[in-house]
């Protein structure tokens, strides 16, 4: 005759450890997908980032540029 232990390893439920690597699978798909969010939102933010940075670039280069204009023209004024 079987042990109760024996007996109670039959009965146990044969996918148990399969939905515990399930879980554990799930878990680690969500942490990777989180973990892709993060990188996208990363370089999203330092592609905006630079994009702001050529447009300050223009902005400074006009400024110089308008600056130079305006002392060419009081030079041809005197």
């Amino acid at each position: 005759m079987a042990s109760e232990p024996q007996k109670q390893a039959a009965l146990r439920d044969p996918g148990e450890g399969a939905s515990r690597w399930l879980g554990i699978g799930g878990g680690a798909a969500i942490l990777l997908a989180l973990l892709a969010i993060l990188l996208a939102w990363q370089r999203a933010s330092d592609e905006r980032r630079a994009a702001e940075d050529v447009k300050a670039r223009v902005a400074a280069e006009m400024n110089r540029i308008e600056a130079e204009a305006r002392r060419i023209e009081r030079e041809a004024s005197k």
